[in-house]
């Protein structure tokens, strides 16, 4: 199976978006900024949502709308029912961006939800990817 070359380069540029906002997320964690932390967290999610949605529908997700019911075809698709709790961890992230209400402790509880949803969103990424013989 060929892989389209259009696409392949729409996942890269969101690849590397995603890199930078970990880079950034681990900056503003270590220097307790839990408000741009959150955000970072928000950007990670919503772009690896965004490759996933490419991958498996051939569109990204371009508005807040529409990566609740992404998730909720992968709840469907996945049969994982976390993933709706996951993503509310992750608006809740957003925001605290926006609002800066979040201590510490709460900080942490829903970073550690949102770094699970990371991991999920990557792991399906990468599965969809090797069928066609691509890693990234």
């Amino acid at each position: 199976m060929s892989f389209p070359e259009d696409l392949l380069k729409e996942l890269l540029r969101r690849w590397h978006m995603v890199k930078k906002y970990h880079e950034n997320y681990l900056k503003h964690l270590e220097s307790r900024e839990y408000d741009k932390a959150s955000e970072d967290l928000w950007g990670i999610v919503n772009n690896l949502a965004s490759m996933l949605s490419l991958l498996l529908r051939g569109k990204p997700i371009g508005k807040h709308d529409e990566l609740r019911k992404f998730v909720n075809e992968l709840i469907s698709l996945k049969g994982d029912i976390r993933l709706k709790e996951l993503l509310l961890a992750c608006e809740r992230l957003h925001a605290n961006f926006f609002h800066n209400f979040m201590d510490e402790q709460q900080f942490e509880e829903h970073r550690v939800k949102a770094e699970e949803l990371i991991s999920i969103l990557e792991k399906c990424i990468d599965e969809e990817l090797r069928k066609y013989g691509i890693t990234i």
